[in-house]
């Protein structure tokens, strides 16, 4: 075994370079020769080489005996060498998901710069009273970090007049933080209503070689950025979705609270279905491997079909426990071993269950109809729940103070693609407009004036 091994581990040059082809072994010292012969081995590649390129050696295999690459591999290599992927990353919203994914970032060995997009005046103004960093409590620790550039960006058409007081010191020190240099790497994590207005604020400074994470909850917001900010192909930024099932919830601005561990799942949009082999732009690819590289966010890479049975399992998911915490102002675990909520699970369920298992795009798909029955949903819903037991939903926090809630793109979500199909969903409909109108009425005690409609229209 160890002289089979041996002769494996021997050089794949050609034979009789130097060497007796009756006597394969060296010269020994007793027969005048003091050292080995000196062998030219220009093309010696051990099979466990690093310098070994697959890609080049297939290049240049017609050259192989004037040992000088060909035309086409100068080519890849010069276009290897010109790429340059700007690392800096902005992150637009910086509230729960937001600021974990930007702490997360901030915490890699070789950080890649990072700026913080803030679309307020009031969130600058509470980034410079909370000492510039952004705080994560987890497992009962403290973690600060520090060192991230931010930035105002400005409504588009519009100037912010300064305001008095100490808001005149940060309007001085946002002068010159605006800046229309180009984004090349853009994660999204606002609210799915606010999307469409951040974007519009930032499109100028995009073009189709950046690349747009979205990281939120609900669905349907990449039909209203393609629809009112990129309506055009050829200059849409490429597209990256992203879901994260980690419990992050936010005590005051830049202070989370690391509630839950979960998993994170990435997958790249292609510009065209049709493409057999879709050409990534290198800024997402960039972005996708900054991500599965960060320890704590547990990024892994899926296509994009996987990545929408992800999506509609945790949209799923949050139609009931978002809701109904937020109608009943209590915990996620409060809805658990309850026999008048277990029914109101079923119900809706029920509906939830038939839209999806209905839905053009995942039809041909194996297994649709076994992972999203009623059953396999709920267990999951009461998992969820389960695990995080003594969360605060979102959509709870924002209905409490008055707020816009994302139940457009979660409940409404499920409606709009049941009318599509042709199946009413009267549960999912009721639930939607009492979420509206308890909201409108904390907001009236907040006097806080919520809008009729807060969906952008098409």
């Amino acid at each position: 075994l160890t002289l089979s091994l041996c002769a494996f581990q021997r050089p794949l040059c050609r034979a009789g370079a130097g060497v007796n082809p009756q006597h394969r072994q060296w010269p020994t010292a007793s027969r005048g020769v003091t050292k080995p012969p000196v062998i030219s081995r220009p093309r010696c590649q051990y099979w466990w080489s690093a310098q070994c390129n697959d890609a080049d050696n297939d290049d240049d295999k017609e050259d192989s005996a004037l040992h000088k690459p060909s035309p086409l591999l100068l080519y890849r290599r010069s276009q290897r060498r010109t790429v340059n992927i700007p690392r800096r990353i902005h992150v637009l919203g910086v509230g729960s998901v937001g600021g974990f994914v930007a702490h997360s970032l901030a915490g890699l060995p070789q950080r890649p710069p990072i700026t913080l997009l803030f679309s307020e005046r009031k969130s600058l103004i509470d980034w410079y009273e909370q000492g510039e960093s952004v705080r994560l409590t987890i497992n009962g620790m403290l973690d600060a970090r520090s060192n991230f550039d931010v930035e105002q960006v400005q409504r588009p058409r519009q100037t912010e007049e300064p305001q008095e007081g100490h808001k005149d010191s940060i309007t001085q020190k946002n002068q010159s933080l605006s800046t229309d240099e180009v984004i090349h790497n853009l994660i999204v994590s606002v609210k799915a209503f606010n999307t469409v207005g951040a974007l519009k604020r930032v499109a100028h400074r995009l073009t189709p070689q950046s690349s747009i994470l979205f990281i939120q909850n609900g669905m349907g917001v990449i039909e209203e950025v393609n629809d009112l900010v990129f309506p055009n192909p050829d200059t849409r930024p490429q597209y990256v979705l992203g879901i994260t099932t980690h419990g992050i919830y936010r005590k005051k601005p830049f202070n989370l609270v690391h509630g839950g561990h979960g998993t994170t799942a990435l997958a790249i949009l292609p510009r065209d279905i049709e493409e057999v082999k879709p050409d990534f732009a290198p800024s997402a690819l960039y972005l996708l491997r900054t991500m599965t590289r960060t320890p704590v966010l547990a990024a892994v890479g899926f296509a994009p079909t996987d990545l929408l049975q992800l999506q509609i399992e945790k949209l799923a998911v949050n139609a009931i426990i978002s809701p109904l915490t937020a109608l009943m102002g209590c915990l996620n675990g409060d809805l658990l071993h309850r026999p008048s909520v277990s029914r109101v699970i079923r119900l809706l369920l029920a509906e939830i269950s038939l839209v999806i298992r209905s839905l053009p795009e995942l039809q041909g798909v194996p297994n649709v109809k076994m992972r999203f029955d009623i059953k396999r949903l709920e267990a999951q819903v009461l998992g969820i729940a389960e695990k995080t037991a003594r969360n605060k939903s979102s959509m709870l926090q924002d209905v409490s103070q008055g707020r816009l809630t994302e139940i457009e793109y979660i409940n409404g979500y499920i409606v709009r693609r049941g009318e599509e199909v042709g199946i009413r969903c009267a549960l999912n409909y009721m639930l939607m407009h009492m979420i509206k109108a308890k909201g409108y009425l904390e907001g009236e005690r907040h006097g806080v004036l919520l809008p009729l409609e807060n969906r952008v229209s098409r």
